[in-house]
């Protein structure tokens, strides 16, 4: 296993894309929650600007949670396309992984 690790026959991005989406996830939540805590703080003084502050935090979490998954799955597919590339080649060279 760690000779796969030190001669990058294996990639690890595929699992480290996984911790890294749910880090942006995290992410995402906190934003939306500091996004409805000020609508909430704005309704003090203008009822209806705290209100549209609310209702722009949960659409921009709707956005950015499929934007994140988006650009996560995107990274996915690389790795996977080069995993692929791998299996052609050492297909073609009779090598077997």
């Amino acid at each position: 296993m760690l000779s796969q690790f030190m001669s990058f026959d294996k990639l690890i991005g595929t699992s480290l894309i996984k911790i890294i989406y749910w880090l942006g996830l995290l992410g995402v939540g906190l934003g939306t929650l500091a996004g409805i805590f000020g609508g909430l703080a704005a309704m003090g003084s203008s009822f209806f600007g705290g209100l549209g502050a609310i209702i722009v935090a949960l659409i921009g979490a709707v956005v950015g949670v499929l934007f994140w998954r988006f650009i996560c799955e995107m990274y996915l597919l690389l790795f996977r396309m080069a995993d692929d590339l791998r299996d052609i080649k050492n297909a073609k060279t009779g090598m077997v992984s």
